[in-house]
C-alpha cells in the first residue's frame, strides 16, 4: 500500500470562530498551509490599533481589532480580504455582508490555487459548492465542517412565517435549494465534521455517507473550570443572539408566565438583538443586556443560578459548555446539540414548549438540593470537553485523510 501524503490544509474561515482554534491546531500539527480569512489583526492593523485610542474606536472597529491571531499561526500563511470587509460595513443587510466577504475570500483562494494545499477545510455554507468542485478537480481533499444543522430552514420555517410581520421568511423553495446544495457538498466531501449527534443525524438524513462523517464536539478553555461561582438564587441567564432560531421568544413567554405565577426570578439575556426584536412585544419580559464584552460575560455566568438555551436549531452551542464549567445547571432542548444529560446536568425540554420550559425553571429555583446536585454534575461533565479533548478528536479525524501526525503537547489558546 502506498504511503498517504501528509495533509497540507488551506482553511477557509470568515471571522474568528472559536478564536481561530482550527487553523492554530492544524499549524501545531504541521498541517496548515494557508488560512484564508476576511480580517485579522496582524501587521499594519496592530499599528493602527496602537495609535487609535480605544475610547474613540467605534464598536464595529473594536470588534475587528479583537480578531487577534494566536501566536502559533505565522502571518506569512494568512491571506485576508480586508477591503471587502470595509465595503461590506456599508451594506445594511446581514446576509449581503456575509456573501460579499465570503465571495472575496473564495476568489482569493481560487486565484492562488489554495496556496499549494492538497486539502481544503471549509466552514462556509452552500456558497462554496463551485469552489469545492474546483478544488476536487485540482486533486484536493475536501473537509467540510457542518457548524449548524442543515435542517435549520425546516425547523424554523413555521416560526418565521408565524411571526413574519417584521422578518423575512425564507420560502420552502429557497430552503430546499439550500438542502440540495448540502447534499451535493456532502457527496464531494472526503470528510464531514459534525459537532453533535443532533447534527450528525441531520447530515445522514440528507444522504451523507456515514463512513465520511466524524463526530468532533467542540471544547472550552480549561480556565473556565476555575471561574468562581456566586449564584444569585432565581437569576436565569441566556447568552447568544436574540431571535427566533434561538427560541428567545419562548424564553420571553416563559418569563412572563413565571411573573404571572409570582415566581421570584430575573431573566437576563446577554447578546445582540436581531432585526425587529426590540420593536416586538413577542420578546417582552426578560432584561436585555445587549452584547456583553467577553471580559464582562464571565461575571454574568458567575452570578447566574440557572442557564437556559431554548434553541430550535444549533450545531453545538459552546455557551452551554461555558455555563456548565461554571457550575450552572442547563435547561435546553434536544435541538441545541449540547452535551447536557437530562436529569443529571440539567433538564432537556421539547423545543417550542413554553409550559415545559417554565416548569423546568421553576423546579430548579424551588428545589435547591436538585440544583446543587446538577451544578456539581455539570462542572464534572464540562471537564470532558476541553480544548485538549477537542484537539485530539480533530487531529485524529483529519489524520485519517493523510499521513498520521503526532501533535506536540497542548498549549494555551
Amino acid at each position: 500500500m502506498l504511503d498517504r501524503p501528509a495533509l497540507r490544509v488551506a482553511v477557509l474561515q470568515p471571522g474568528a470562530r472559536l478564536h481561530y482554534a482550527v487553523p492554530m491546531l492544524l499549524q501545531r500539527a504541521g498541517m496548515l498551509q494557508r488560512l484564508y480569512t476576511d480580517f485579522a489583526n496582524i501587521g499594519s492593523v496592530r499599528h493602527i490599533e496602537s495609535l487609535w485610542p480605544r475610547c474613540l474606536q467605534p464598536a464595529a472597529v473594536r470588534r475587528l481589532f479583537g480578531r487577534k491571531l494566536p501566536s502559533e499561526i505565522p502571518p506569512s500563511k494568512v491571506r485576508q480580504v480586508r477591503y471587502a470587509v470595509m465595503r461590506e460595513r456599508l451594506i445594511s443587510s446581514q446576509s449581503a455582508r456575509e456573501n460579499t466577504s465570503s465571495r472575496a475570500l473564495m476568489k482569493r483562494a481560487l486565484g492562488e490555487r489554495f496556496g499549494g494545499a492538497n486539502a481544503i477545510y471549509t466552514v462556509l455554507v452552500n456558497e462554496d459548492l463551485d469552489l469545492c468542485r474546483t478544488a476536487k478537480a485540482q486533486g484536493c481533499r475536501i473537509i467540510h465542517e457542518v457548524m449548524l444543522t442543515p435542517d435549520v430552514g425546516l425547523l424554523t420555517e413555521s416560526e418565521y412565517r408565524r411571526h413574519a410581520i417584521w422578518l423575512h421568511a425564507p420560502s420552502l423553495r429557497e430552503i430546499e435549494a439550500g438542502r440540495e446544495c448540502d447534499r451535493q457538498k456532502y457527496a464531494l466531501a472526503d470528510l464531514i465534521l459534525v459537532p453533535s449527534e443532533f447534527v450528525r443525524e441531520s447530515v445522514l438524513g440528507l444522504g451523507a455517507d456515514p463512513a465520511k462523517v466524524a463526530l468532533v464536539p467542540y471544547g472550552i478553555d480549561r480556565r473556565w473550570l476555575e471561574r468562581p461561582s456566586h449564584p444569585v438564587p432565581g437569576r436565569i441567564l441566556f447568552v447568544g443572539s436574540v431571535g427566533l432560531r434561538k427560541g428567545s421568544h419562548y424564553l420571553a413567554e416563559a418569563a412572563r408566565h413565571l411573573a404571572e405565577c409570582n415566581v421570584e426570578c430575573e431573566v437576563r439575556v446577554a447578546g445582540p438583538l436581531e432585526v425587529g426584536v426590540a420593536q416586538s412585544a413577542l420578546f417582552a419580559g426578560p432584561k436585555y443586556l445587549g452584547q456583553v464584552p467577553r471580559i464582562d460575560i464571565h461575571r454574568e455566568y458567575s452570578h447566574a443560578d440557572i442557564f437556559v438555551l431554548p434553541s430550535l436549531a444549533e450545531g453545538m452551542a459552546v455557551v452551554t459548555l461555558e455555563a456548565m464549567a461554571v457550575g450552572l445547571p442547563v435547561i435546553t432542548t434536544p435541538n441545541a446539540g449540547s452535551c447536557v444529560r437530562d436529569g443529571i446536568d440539567g433538564i432537556i425540554v421539547p423545543a417550542g414548549d413554553v409550559s415545559a420550559l417554565a416548569t423546568a425553571i421553576e423546579r430548579l429555583i424551588s428545589d435547591r438540593g436538585l440544583r446543587e446536585t446538577m451544578s456539581q454534575n455539570a462542572k464534572a461533565r464540562a471537564a470532558q470537553f476541553t480544548w485538549e479533548k477537542y484537539e485530539g478528536r480533530l487531529i485524529g479525524a483529519l489524520s485519517k485523510l493523510g499521513a498520521p501526525i503526532t501533535a506536540p503537547a497542548f498549549g494555551q489558546l
